[in-house]
């Protein structure tokens, strides 16, 4: 995440581990951009480059240095450069960019800057599911990443929950809420222990195969409404049938650039 003297990002100075150590998680420095911890890897990103320091830490904690890179911010998450827009009449910006908006967020280098079709889907189908049904009260954001929808939802009023496995995702979603003076509750861990979902509306940009799995579980099929994507084309073929064996009616199918949104009621 950016802080002083840091007001954005140019290049990450990647550090990758085949290992991890609890310690990492911990682990602190003015040059840090965060720690990426998943299926037992490590991963440091600085602004500036620290292979003496690296050196102490694979020492100090036995870790095996698998990856080390130099990316320009302009190429990072396939070169989606993070820039201001809108859902609705809601104004979104990253943190660097000055102006009046609704939200502030600080993308890290973590999934969520806004620009995925995915993303965009969910949002712009939240906005009019908002419209649709206005009781709505509480969300539940599976896979949060940087919090957008989390910080969508919650600018709208909600009671919103957010979980990611990655301990990352979870720093920077608190960070944005705080930027925004918003709260909702974050939680770190696997969607899948967390259930049942006792709320109105399910936010899931996930995997196929995790979406295909929540699908299956009754626990998961408890709320009013859903809104899945993570989801290309030709994955629909196995989608749809998993959607018409559940107890669920599509809304609405979005597409964009091979990507698909659902909008779900509960039957």
């Amino acid at each position: 995440m950016l802080r002083p003297p840091y007001k954005e990002y140019t290049k990450f100075y990647i550090y990758g581990f085949r290992n991890t150590h609890p310690e990492l998680r911990h682990f602190d420095d003015p040059d840090l951009i965060g720690y990426w911890e998943e299926d037992g890897i490590g991963v440091l990103f600085f602004h500036k480059p620290k292979d003496e320091l690296i050196d102490h830490l694979v020492a100090k904690y036995d870790l095996i240095l698998d990856v080390k890179e130099v990316v320009p911010f302009t190429e990072w998450n396939e070169r989606r450069i993070p820039r201001p827009f809108n859902v609705g009449p809601i104004k979104i910006a990253p943190v660097w960019y000055e102006g009046n908006y609704d939200l502030r967020f600080d993308p890290s280098v973590v999934f969520g800057e806004g620009l995925h079709p995915t993303t965009e889907m969910v949002l712009n189908t939240s906005w009019e599911l908002h419209h649709l049904d206005p009781t709505i009260e509480k969300v539940f954001d599976l896979g949060c990443g940087s919090g957008i929808l989390t910080l969508f939802w919650a600018k709208l009023g909600k009671k919103v929950v957010a979980i990611d496995y990655n301990p990352l995702c979870v720093r920077v979603a608190k960070h944005n809420l705080s930027l925004n003076n918003l709260s909702a509750e974050v939680i770190e861990g696997d969607v899948r222990h967390h259930l049942p979902y006792n709320g109105d509306l399910i936010l899931a940009n996930l995997y196929k195969g995790l979406l295909l799995e929540l699908l299956s579980r009754n626990d998961f099929l408890s709320a009013k409404y859903y809104i899945l994507s993570g989801i290309v084309n030709t994955m629909c073929e196995e989608i749809e049938p998993a959607l018409a064996n559940a107890p669920v009616r599509i809304l609405k199918k979005s597409e964009k650039d091979s990507w698909v949104c659902y909008l779900l009621c509960h039957e």
